[in-house]
């Protein structure tokens, strides 16, 4: 009975220390998108992940070399497929906050964890559940309300930002499908390179190399790619060997939060109370997503 007790306390101090790093890995997301405002203005996106690829990759590799270079062919051609898709979604992820605000961008991008049910339904060619169809009814309620959060209307970067969430949709399908039986530090080091790669070829080749731009906003792109980019990739994954698919879903519906909070602080984004409301049916949406497994 007693090594029985001992086992619960130690399987619930590792339940505990799951959530904390579920939402650390929440914080630091939304503490990336605050930060990739607030340099959107002087910094191209593709400068922003190359700088962010970079420093993650190398997070990673300084947290388990043996097994990052333990690469085989397989590894290689899974890392590059979901970096390049990664790549586009962070890319469009990035340069919506050009032309949206970080706290719609927030709300908007956390879309992809109902995006990936319904797509899974269309997939396999079945009828949708009534949950799934509960859950899109209330995220476009919300899209409607949100879309004034801040005083405006939905435009061009509200679009930019769905459009990352439906890609960071296909990117969780894919590593589904391809990534179960690969390791996650060796796949998580091969996805973050390629992504580093891609951002460098289109950073010098299309835009030309900005060192002048990198090195003014050096430390929030450090924060952003050390905490925001590769200790989130080592908690999320951490964590995920512990805690339930629909805990770890639900904790990190924390980020646009996050994002909120962190945008009204830093940036001095109005808050409107109807785009608030629209905010919450979203996060609601989700919440049903994940608890009914839609």
């Amino acid at each position: 009975m007693r090594d029985l007790a001992v086992s619960s306390k130690i399987d619930r101090g590792k339940l505990t220390s799951a959530y904390l790093l579920l939402f650390l890995t929440a914080f630091g997301w939304g503490l990336s998108t605050v930060l990739g405002k607030m340099m959107i203005g002087s910094i191209t996106p593709t400068h922003i992940l190359m700088v962010r690829a970079w420093v993650a990759a190398l997070v990673i590799f300084c947290a388990s070399p043996g097994k990052v270079l333990a690469v085989k062919k397989g590894d290689l051609t899974a890392g590059l497929l979901l970096g390049l898709i990664l790549f586009f979604s962070y890319y469009l992820g990035i340069a919506s906050l050009k032309y949206t605000t970080a706290s719609k961008a927030g709300f908007l991008m956390a879309l992809s964890l109902l995006f990936v049910p319904s797509a899974e339904t269309l997939l396999k060619r079945r009828l949708p559940s009534r949950w799934i169809v509960f859950s899109v009814f209330l995220s476009l309620l919300g899209l409607r309300l949100i879309s004034g959060i801040n005083g405006g209307s939905f435009n061009y970067g509200d679009l930019l930002a769905v459009g990352s969430a439906g890609l960071y949709a296909l990117y969780t399908i894919v590593m589904d499908r391809i990534g179960k039986n690969k390791d996650d530090y060796l796949l998580s080091f091969i996805l973050l390179l390629v992504l580093a790669v891609a951002a460098t070829c289109g950073a010098v080749g299309f835009e030309g190399f900005n060192y002048t731009g990198i090195k003014e906003n050096i430390y929030p792109l450090l924060l952003m790619g050390v905490v925001g980019t590769g200790l989130a990739t080592l908690f999320q994954t951490k964590a995920q060997k512990t805690a339930s698919s629909e805990s770890v879903g639900i904790i990190l519906l924390a980020e646009p939060l996050f994002t909120l909070i962190f945008a009204a602080i830093f940036l001095h984004e109005t808050i409107y109370f109807s785009g608030l409301m629209g905010g919450i049916l979203i996060l609601l949406s989700l919440v049903v997503a994940v608890v009914k497994k839609v």
